[in-house]
């Protein structure tokens, strides 16, 4: 079997939500000038994203300045048969995180620095009076 075939047994649904992302980010590093978008998870916290690909049945991206990947096609030890892995780390779910994030950058991106600031000021206050 090729290696490349590997990529048939992901649902193409959730090829397309790759490449709709991959559209997205794209748009959007070309926004900010960068070779990565920076994504946040929250307003003082950052990762930086990009190069996206699935090949072989394994999701890559540049993440945080290296290298990383999701394998998305696992073999049955028994049956020998592949299958697209659809646990909590499944494709769809990694897409939809990455999205969510997105849109907050998007969302930060367009703020005044100033008011980005009290939001930042804001959720570490916020953090620290659930940590007590």
């Amino acid at each position: 079997m090729v290696m490349a075939d590997l990529n048939q047994y992901i649902k193409k649904s959730h090829l397309r939500m790759v490449e709709k992302f991959k559209e997205d980010l794209e748009m959007f590093r070309q926004q900010t000038g960068d070779k990565v978008a920076e994504l946040y998870e929250d307003a003082y916290t950052s990762f930086k994203l990009g190069d996206i690909k699935v090949e072989n049945g394994i999701l890559s991206y540049q993440y945080d300045d290296g290298r990383d990947f999701d394998r998305i096609v696992r073999q049955d030890p028994d049956t020998k048969e592949y299958y697209e892995d659809e646990s909590l780390d499944s494709l769809p779910e990694i897409i939809k995180f990455w999205r969510k994030c997105l849109r907050r950058a998007k969302r930060y991106w367009s703020m005044d620095p100033d008011r980005l600031d009290k939001i930042q000021d804001g959720e570490i206050e916020d953090q620290d009076d659930e940590e007590e």
